[in-house]
């Protein structure tokens, strides 16, 4: 639940860096979705501090971040390198901070690691396993490359309401695959975040059509 307020966050970094407008209309569409993205989540009730913290941080760090990144994308200096360019300098600062904390948390060094064990005892398995992480790299990859890309093309809260397509199509895939049942609650909170999301194509079409028609006209902040 807490992981589903990122689209909040997205869209109050992009009020500060003024991407967007705060429109009315705008927050009511965002505070729908999220709404439906809740319903769908049948969670425990128990709440651990220490989790909910860790989470609320990762949420607001994400907005933020993503935010960021358009900034970097939108600066004329740098916007006519391409997403590609702009990964291939963030990539080495990512690459020491995710080391930097799996060295932390993991602790390689101060553990024996017995490779003989049944997990991983002949090359073949050695080979099975580092193809499956390649193909996860690189699936990686092209999911933040893909990500950038639409932040250069649109907006940062169009990535945000497109994660939120990304859930609803990863509960699809869990009950076709894993045969999950959905209670009515889950099934409402599906109807309203893709209501959400067709309103939210909708605003931003029209927006576009404005935009078109009146080019130069003073727009208001709130509607």
């Amino acid at each position: 639940m807490i992981k589903s307020s990122t689209p909040i966050w997205t869209l109050l970094f992009s009020f500060l860096f003024g991407f967007e407008k705060p429109r009315l209309r705008l927050v009511a569409i965002i505070t729908c979705i999220i709404f439906g993205v809740l319903l769908t989540i049948d969670g425990e009730p128990h709440i651990n501090l220490q989790g909910f913290t860790l989470v609320l941080v990762a949420a607001i760090s994400s907005g933020l971040r993503w935010n960021l990144t358009q900034f970097l994308l939108k600066d004329s200096n740098i916007s006519n390198h391409g997403p590609l360019v702009i990964m291939y300098h963030l990539s080495p600062v990512m690459f020491i901070t995710m080391l930097s904390l799996s060295l932390y948390i993991e602790q390689p060094f101060f553990y024996h690691h017995d490779f003989t064990t049944d997990s991983i005892h002949t090359i073949k398995e050695i080979v099975i396993s580092i193809s499956i992480m390649s193909v996860g790299g690189i699936l990686a990859f092209l999911m933040t490359l893909s990500e950038l890309y639409l932040i250069k093309g649109t907006n940062t809260v169009t990535l945000s309401v497109a994660g939120v397509g990304k859930e609803i199509f990863i509960i699809g895939l869990s009950v076709i695959i894993y045969g999950d049942v959905l209670t009515l609650k889950t099934y409402l909170g599906l109807f309203i975040s893709i209501m959400g999301i067709i309103g939210y194509n909708y605003y931003k079409h029209q927006s576009k059509d404005s935009h078109k028609a009146c080019p130069d006209k003073q727009k208001r902040y709130l509607e």
